[in-house]
């Protein structure tokens, strides 16, 4: 039982690890070109293509568990007003709308790819490839809507799997 607790963790949280490491680098890199800026006097001249990139990561990255955590915005003042059918209607054309969203972005980001591909366009000062940069778009959408219907079918709750930790493994977790 708590292997694959562990298992369902860190696969759940992929998302949120990659999108640490990159704003961890972003926030790194800013604070190291601003010390070379201002207090060497010698700017990183390739550093806002890295920055640019990150926040394409950071972004995409921790997308998926803004589903899991209910972190994307809502309107919910008029919903409530509406009885439980008209909920139930207006809950299916969200997920019709989210996923048929999703699946264009998804789309559209590998078409956009494939001209990079084509094209073998790169970053002006790095040459690094603009594939590798967006690469994460369609995975992310993918992941999106993974969370999307594990949230509003399965009725994952983040707050309950947390709840559900006890207290002993809590303690375990701390000492490893």
């Amino acid at each position: 039982m708590k292997q694959q607790r562990n298992w369902k963790f860190l696969l759940l949280n992929i998302d949120v690890a990659i999108a640490s490491i990159a704003m961890c680098v972003l926030v790194g890199l800013t604070f190291a070109g601003v010390v070379a800026r201002y207090i060497l006097g010698s700017p990183f001249t390739w550093i806002e293509e890295i920055q640019a990139a990150m926040i394409v990561w950071v972004i995409f990255g921790a997308a998926g568990a803004a589903f899991r955590t209910g972190n994307h915005a809502a309107i919910e003042v008029f919903f409530e007003f509406f009885p439980k059918s008209v909920k139930n209607i207006i809950n299916i054309l969200i997920l019709l709308v989210t996923i048929v969203t999703l699946l264009f972005l998804g789309y559209l980001s590998i078409q956009y790819m494939m001209v990079f591909a084509n094209s073998g366009r790169t970053t002006a000062v790095l040459h690094i490839s603009y594939i590798l940069i967006y690469c994460i778009v369609p995975v992310s959408c993918i992941w999106q809507i993974f969370n999307f219907i594990l949230v509003n079918f399965f009725h994952y709750s983040e707050q309950e799997t947390i709840e559900a930790i006890t207290e002993e493994e809590f303690e375990e977790a701390k000492k490893e």
